[in-house]
């Protein structure tokens, strides 16, 4: 016990020496280690700097993220559902003046509008494609039916 509690701070402690140095090593660190208790711990910081609008969360980032909290919220834990949720209806508020736009993407677009437009479809395949926690009681379900409300305006 000992020893997996003191790998789990030593994975925090990394996460929390690339976070002060820079957002995308710490999402690119998250992606490497592919733990989700580290994850969970790491995401409710990454989801403030996006309520915030911190611009070192860009929507690269976030797309790169959204496979891992996709992951996320297949979990049985519920803090691990709640903590993914607040993370996707943080990213749809964010984003919602793009991610609403009927804009389609060229070859020549700017990153960030392939990004927008890559996250607006992996949004739309999640909830489309087995995101069932609309029928979960209590917060879970709420929060949701809340994302739920927003990603059925982007068809």
């Amino acid at each position: 016990m000992a020893q997996v509690l003191f790998g789990r701070n030593l994975r925090l402690t990394v996460a929390l020496t690339l976070w002060r140095r820079n957002a995308g090593e710490l999402i690119a660190y998250l992606i490497r280690i592919q733990d989700t208790g580290v994850l969970a711990d790491c995401l409710p910081v990454i989801t403030k700097s996006l309520q915030d609008e911190k611009p070192w969360i860009t929507i690269g980032c976030c797309v790169d993220l959204l496979p891992l909290v996709k992951n996320m919220l297949t979990s049985q834990y519920e803090e691990y559902l709640i903590v993914g949720l607040h993370w996707v209806q943080s990213v749809v508020k964010k984003w919602w003046p793009e991610l609403s736009a009927n804009n389609k993407s060229t070859p020549d677009s700017h990153s960030d509008d392939r990004n927008i437009q890559v996250m607006k479809q992996q949004l739309q395949e999640l909830w489309e494609h087995g995101c069932h926690l609309s029928l979960v009681p209590g917060t879970t379900g709420e929060m949701a039916r809340a994302i739920e409300s927003f990603l059925s305006q982007l068809h």
